[in-house]
Formats: C-alpha cells, structure tokens, sequence
C-alpha cells in the first residue's frame, strides 16, 4: 500500500492529539510501511448513496419478521441458513466444510476440524444472538467479540494464534497486512498498528452501541441501519483487531446489528463471496479514501438481493414435505409420515435422532427410515452397520446451491442421487 493511496486527510503522520493518520511500527522488515490509524466512523455521510436502493433496501429490512415473533418456517429456515452462512463466510477465509458435514449430527464427524471449527461459527452466531436479545446494542462489546472470536477459531485448523486474544503490541501476530504477498511494501491495506488497536476498536464499538443515533437514523433523521451496517463494517475491517479470523467476524456483526434492532437477521456472505471483486473494491474505497457511498450501495444491494434468495430458499423447502407426502402415499400419523417435517429442520440424520425427535422406540424409527429411502425421500449414505446416516438430499442439495441460483437444477441433481440405487 502507498501513502499515495490515502486520502489527504489519512496521509497525515498520526499524533495524539488528531487521533488518526499513517505511523510506523518498530519490526524488522517494516521499515517502509505505513500504517493506517483510522478516525472514528462519521456520524453523517458527506456524498449520498443512490436513494432508491437505499430505500429498497431499508424497506427490506422493515418488513423482515421481528426475532421474537417469527413464525416456525421462518425460524427452520433462519436455523438452516445460519448454517449455510456459516459455511459461506468460513470459505472466503479458506475454511472449506460443506453444508453436508455443519449438519451431521456431531459426532460423525467429529474428526474435521475444518467442520467443527465452521460448526463453532454458526455456534458463535447464535451466542451473539442471545447476547443482543438480552442487553441490545449495549452487548457489543469488546468482550463479546473476544468471545466469538474464540468460538469459532480456536478449532480452525489454519489458525496459529491465540483465540480470542486481540493484537497485542510485543505478541506473535501483532502486526498484520491485508492481501500481502509479496514485499511488504506492496499489500493492498495496512491496518491499525498494534499499540492502536484497542483504542480503534473501542471507537468503533461506542458508535455502534449508541442507541440515540440507531434511533435517529431509523427514524429518518440520520443513518438509517444498512448505513450504519456498511460503515460500522468497513472500520471494523480497517482496525483489524485479531491476527486472523477478521473477515468472518466481521460478517457476523452485521447480522448482530440487524439481531439488535430485532430484525430477523439476513445472512449476506453468500453474496459477498458471489460479488468478492465489487466488495473488495467498496471496502478499500472505504478504508483509503474515507467515501463510504459505494461500500452502503454494495450492502444495501446485498440486503435486498439476499432477502430474494431467502424467499426462494424458503418456498421451495415449504413445499417439499407436501411432495414427499405425494410420493410416498404415507400412512397419516405413521412414524414416516410425522418424519417428514423433521427432516426440513435435520436433513441429515441417524436413526437414533430421529427416534429421539419423534418419541418413538428405535424399531419404529428403523422401520420409518426404511419407508423414506424406499419412497426416495432419503438415501443412507454410511453403508451398512450401526449409527448409518441418511440424508434429505433435496434439501441439502437447495441449501448448497450457489447462492442466487436455481433451485430446481439443485432439486433435479438431488432426485438423481435418491433415484439412484446401490
């Protein structure tokens, strides 16, 4: 990264008294590069996003369900669609797991670390949500994002660190650099040096937090919530507070944002990873130049195109029981029968959970689960013996497609698989 690059205002040597510009680091083989010390996120935009996406994407999000009052559909699809987020926002960092192994039961596959450190993402999710259910705005705090950083990277198997534990001036892992390789010089972005990072962080933290200024901007008389998510982000990203794991972290805080002002979260990594060239573009325009109107456009865009994705997502997952139904002619009430809603939420099962989901004897579950894979509803994919997983692969196959692509070559590939035999 050239100083050349900044904007006027960043270029400047950092002081304590302006509280932001480019410093130096005391490490061997940084004597060249400038570092980015950032100001706090602005409380108003100096040039305007285009207004109509803003607006659609603001009306997107007021008519998400409210957390609490969601309906069971909507919540099944919110507890899949976490997991598929996770998998999506993990992958971008070169975590690979498939949709597959985040929703086998545990301890089938409890030997990939790739999966369990994505199954500690979607697990960190759901910490922040109960989180900002309970305190608001007022739960993201530094503490909180220690927390889900250790969740989530202390079983990712490319991770060397210490979860958890920010950079920390002297510390392995204090000094990083964003799209480096090569010379040092060269990097696409510097982030905060060490000695700044808690005071950057805690900057970014309290504009977050700060309930009267959501209130205006939801209220019309300042930053409105997917301005404050394209901003809150962009910072984050700038101050890059953890040797690794950034990325993902910050993604998550959009859905915490969108959890706090009890919106049902929408989960945008899928389409970050379909659009990493435009994002990547938004975010250094963001970080070097302090103009934020392309990183909202990107995420107002963001917000509507996968509020459609969900919508396609849901419907055709709602549908599915009543297809199966028709194809398998079950008896009404039968153990097969009551199975096939359970097999929306848990598409990939063993006998045992479903006997314990359905209340039923072990027998009862074997002999459903024979009914499914005769009905081509499931197909086992463990061969024969004992804990023998079985999979909806419809489902799965929807919920792996690429994101914003047709469900129905994802169905039409899945009937292949249960069609087919041995």
């Amino acid at each position: 990264m050239k100083r050349q690059e900044l904007t006027e205002t960043l270029q400047q040597p950092y002081t304590t008294a302006q509280g932001f510009g480019v410093e130096k680091v005391d490490k061997a083989g940084f004597e060249n590069v400038w570092f980015v010390v950032p100001p706090p996120p602005p409380r108003r935009l100096s040039e305007n996003p285009d207004l109509k996406l803003l607006r659609d994407a603001n009306l997107t999000l007021q008519a998400r369900p409210k957390m609490t009052l969601a309906s069971e559909l909507e919540r099944t699809t919110a507890y899949l669609l976490i997991r598929r987020e996770a998998v999506s926002s993990s992958r971008m960092e070169g975590t690979w797991s498939t949709i597959d192994e985040v929703l086998s039961p545990a301890e089938t596959d409890a030997g990939r670390a790739a999966s369990i450190s994505v199954r500690g993402y979607a697990n960190a999710l759901l910490h922040a949500f109960y989180a900002v259910e309970k305190d608001g705005l007022a739960a993201l705090t530094p503490e909180l994002l220690c927390a889900l950083h250790e969740r989530f990277m202390q079983k990712d198997p490319h991770f060397r660190g210490v979860a958890g534990r920010p950079r920390t001036p002297g510390l392995p892992g204090d000094v990083v650099q964003i799209g480096s390789f090569g010379r040092k010089e060269d990097a696409i972005y510097n982030p905060v040096p060490p000695a700044h990072v808690k005071r950057c962080l805690d900057d970014v933290l309290v504009w977050m937090r700060d309930e009267s200024f959501a209130d205006l901007g939801d209220a019309g008389m300042g930053l409105s919530l997917p301005i404050r998510m394209a901003i809150g982000h962009a910072h984050f990203e700038a101050v890059h507070p953890f040797s690794d794991g950034n990325g993902r972290l910050g993604r998550m805080l959009w859905t915490i944002q969108m959890a706090a002002a009890s919106v049902l979260p929408l989960y945008l990594s899928g389409y970050v990873e379909a659009n990493k060239d435009e994002y990547g573009t938004a975010l250094a325009e963001a970080q070097k130049q302090l103009s934020y109107r392309r990183i909202v456009e990107f995420v107002c865009r963001a917000i509507v195109v996968s509020n459609q994705e969900e919508s396609v997502t849901q419907r055709v997952l709602q549908e599915l029981p009543a297809i199966w139904r028709e194809r398998g002619a079950f008896r009404r009430d039968s153990t097969a029968h009551r199975a096939l809603d359970v097999l929306v939420q848990m598409p990939i099962m063993t006998v045992k959970v479903l006997a314990a989901e359905l209340n039923v004897s072990s027998q009862a579950a074997n002999e459903a689960m024979r009914r499914l894979e005769e009905a081509a509803v499931v197909k086992e994919r463990s061969g024969r013996g004992r804990g023998r997983l079985f999979a909806a692969e419809e489902v799965i196959s929807v919920l792996g497609r690429s994101f914003g692509s047709d469900p129905e070559i994802a169905l039409e590939g899945a009937r292949r698989t249960l069609d087919a035999r041995g």
